[in-house]
């Protein structure tokens, strides 16, 4: 996905949005989004428990809901959330480069 592509998808007008991105060697970078929050997982190959977003500064015990392509609903903790602009800057860096993004912080969900 280039990023053009990518700006069009975030700029819909649906609230819940399930992006993925691959990146090479079957990296894949995962964004679940609600309105103007969102969270990312990243996955080193398929299989891959991956790494899940952690925002420092989020501080609330909330959960938000977020819809996946299927329709189903999930919810996650609002900690694991960033603002929209930072989930975009860290997408951004995915297409760029297959790495995990430095913009936000990341848990490693196999520990």
């Amino acid at each position: 996905m280039t990023k053009s592509e990518l700006e069009k998808q975030l700029s819909g007008n649906n609230q819940y949005k399930e992006i993925w991105l691959n990146g090479s060697e079957n990296q894949s970078l995962c964004a679940l989004i609600n309105g103007n929050i969102g969270w990312l997982m990243y996955l080193r190959y398929e299989g891959d428990p991956g790494y899940s977003t952690r925002n420092p500064l989020e501080t609330s015990d909330e959960f938000i809901e977020f819809y996946l392509s299927n329709g189903q609903c999930d919810e996650y903790p609002k900690k694991w959330t960033y603002p929209i602009n930072t989930i975009k800057d860290a997408m951004f860096s995915f297409i760029e480069n297959s790495k995990l993004p430095k913009q936000v912080e990341w848990h490693n969900d196999s520990e």
